[in-house]
């Protein structure tokens, strides 16, 4: 246990060291929560011992890449580079703290909040696979994966992270975690961006199977797939298809990018349709379903699972869009103060038919923070759809928020506007 008498003293460096988050003491590094001395704010100072028994020329390959990885990455979902600095044993690295726990340490996740972690980290390797030359994490898994209680994701580790694509040099350790590997990192051969699909998909099923990440191995058939569909049920099809997309062996037969893969993901739904007395969704001649992207609803639904049915309008000149509370100037400021915020949406002068629902919300940085469909069914030339957001004064970024609303995945409404606190 750590106690004042045996914490390091980063003092002199500007650091105090409050507690230990995690360690891997065989490789001489650990983990500490702190306190940066002049501001006040909590860090995380990640020490890397090289002089300690153990250690190897391999852990400072890993604090260095780790750093220079994070000195050229910029996004809200992955915690800052703030500080660097030598000590007598090693090195330390200081980040910026996240204050969530990471996946392993909660084991049971609605198919709903699965979907959204799964978004929310297909946004951030998007984030990674934009870069020149693209980062691949290449060690993701539950642990490194952290959710608050809002839902907001933030990846974390990039000790293993390798900047560009191609072959890895030969070596006889295998950088990663056995279970969450894809089949080219085990056996070091060329990496691609669809290298952390693989991981990601591996974390998915786990969470949907509730599966310990020491166990993802039980997942395993005798081929070395990881054979889940006996598990899940409840999920739909589409979704099971995406989930074995996503940990196919051969990469190439997987997503060949996470914004392919978020792009396929965003309209499915998670759960196989509940057959409802018809009487529920009937209202005044209109049958819809309300949607609501700030948490995932279960969706039911008469109709079995099916394909988008392409709208047949081309520009729909009677689009309405209203907020309750209102917002100033007709949806062109929304204020923090207002909390949940609900966006009516309504579409008129289009043909009677069914259509699949998709609303997305982007924050100031451009980042999905919210999105969800469902089966909408139109069955006098209208359309009505409702998408709503609790805006937090403490989490939320101000800015030129985007709204997106798509029906059978053809962008209707793409608006603009302003959030202020």
């Amino acid at each position: 246990m750590l106690t004042t008498e045996n914490a390091p003293d980063f003092s002199n460096y500007g650091y105090q060291i409050n507690r230990e988050l995690g360690h891997n003491r065989a490789g001489g590094r650990v983990t500490y929560l702190a306190t940066e001395i002049n501001s006040q704010n909590s860090v995380v100072v990640k020490q890397f011992q090289f002089a300690s028994p153990g250690a190897n020329w391999s852990e400072y390959q890993a604090s260095d890449r780790e750093l220079q990885v994070l000195r050229q990455l910029d996004h809200p979902n992955i915690p800052r580079y703030l500080d660097s600095f030598q000590t007598g044993a090693g090195f330390c690295l200081v980040q910026e703290y996240k204050k969530a726990p990471s996946l392993a340490e909660k084991t049971k996740w609605s198919p709903q909040e699965v979907k959204q972690i799964a978004i929310s980290v297909l946004e951030i390797l998007k984030y990674l696979q934009s870069q020149i030359p693209p980062v691949i994490h290449r060690d993701l898994k539950p642990e490194n994966i952290l959710v608050d209680k809002q839902m907001k994701v933030t990846l974390v580790d990039f000790g293993f992270a390798r900047v560009g694509a191609g072959e890895v040099a030969v070596s006889s350790v295998v950088k990663g975690t056995l279970g969450f590997m894809p089949p080219e990192q085990m056996f070091n051969r060329e990496l691609t961006v669809a290298s952390d699909l693989y991981s990601l998909g591996a974390t998915l099923i786990c969470l949907l199977t509730n599966t310990n990440s020491r166990e993802v191995g039980s997942l395993m058939d005798e081929m070395g797939r990881i054979d889940f569909k006996s598990r899940v049920d409840r999920l739909s099809d589409r979704f099971i298809n995406w989930l074995q997309k996503m940990v196919e062996p051969n990469y190439k037969n997987r997503f060949p990018s996470a914004e392919v893969a978020l792009d396929a993901l965003i309209p499915i739904e998670v759960l196989r349709p509940v057959t409802v007395p018809k009487w529920r969704w009937i209202t005044g001649g209109l049958i819809a379903a309300s949607l609501v992207i700030s948490v995932p609803l279960v969706m039911t639904t008469t109709e079995p699972e099916r394909e988008p049915i392409a709208p047949q309008f081309t520009n729909p000149t009677k689009v309405v869009i209203s907020t309750v509370p209102q917002a100033s100037e007709s949806l062109n400021n929304v204020k923090f103060k207002q909390g949940t915020v609900y966006f009516r949406i309504e579409i008129s002068e289009l043909p009677p038919g069914k259509y699949r629902g998709t609303c997305q919300l982007f924050d100031g940085n451009g980042a999905l923070v919210a999105a969800g469909s469902s089966l909408l069914v139109s069955s006098s030339g209208k359309l009505q759809s409702w998408c709503s957001y609790n805006f937090r004064k403490d989490s939320d970024r101000p800015g030129q928020w985007n709204l997106k609303f798509l029906a059978d995945d053809r962008l209707i409404i793409d608006k603009t506007f302003n959030v202020s606190p």
